[in-house]
């Protein structure tokens, strides 16, 4: 099973690209779409409610069936804590074997996350990263777990045979920022995101007047 977590504000071809290539790669029949309630690492609220970033990811992701949205962190008060959600999955499946999408960024900081090592005893990390894109895999870990891992060509393998990994997604310049912007000074977002979101936000008339 896979996690494939994210604000989503608004959904678009550069995530679904992402998710796809995800679950391709890590032969996942199951991939969770996770949209936070209360990024823990954002200051500024998303734009758009909870219900209507749920609903964006649900027509995005309607004809794929490997591709599931769950309203698992909206319903939980509180930060969107990922350990909290991992635990939740697990209490749920079973002992499953859970694959986690990470970017770049968001791995870059995960010394920063709620008890990251219990996380990282708990799941498979899948670093996204763009095409000729070098990820330090260990550099971001804190030093009691660094220690725990080895290399083993460009993977990290634990002590209780849980894995970090790079893998390269193709490379599409689109943000969900930029996507905000360019609805709020009345341009197209066609071909940015799916026509089912773009119908959405066009009706819902969301991001009007948005300039972040």
């Amino acid at each position: 099973m896979g996690i494939f977590g994210g604000t989503f504000d608004p959904v678009h071809m550069g995530h679904l690209r992402a998710a796809e290539e995800f679950a391709e790669t890590m032969e996942l029949d199951r991939v969770l779409i996770l949209p936070s309630a209360v990024p823990p690492h954002r200051e500024d609220p998303p734009a758009a409610s909870a219900g209507d970033r749920l609903e964006m990811l649900r027509l995005a992701v309607k004809s794929n069936k490997r591709l599931e949205v769950s309203d698992l962190e909206l319903r939980r008060p509180g930060p969107s804590y990922t350990l909290d959600t991992v635990e939740q999955i697990r209490t749920r499946q079973g002992p499953v074997e859970i694959f986690l999408a990470l970017g770049a960024d968001a791995y870059a900081e995960i010394a920063t996350w709620h008890r990251p090592d219990e996380i990282l005893s708990l799941v498979h990390v899948v670093v996204l990263t763009r095409p000729g894109f070098t990820v330090d895999l260990p550099g971001p870990l804190p030093e009691d777990v660094r220690v725990k891992y080895e290399k083993r060509g460009d993977i990290l393998v634990s002590a209780v045979r849980t894995t970090i990994r790079p893998l390269a997604v193709t490379d599409m310049d689109i943000s969900a920022s930029r996507i905000r912007r360019l609805v709020g000074s009345g341009r197209s977002i066609r071909y940015l995101v799916p026509e089912g979101v773009s119908r959405y936000i066009r009706e819902k008339g969301l991001y009007a007047g948005s300039v972040r």
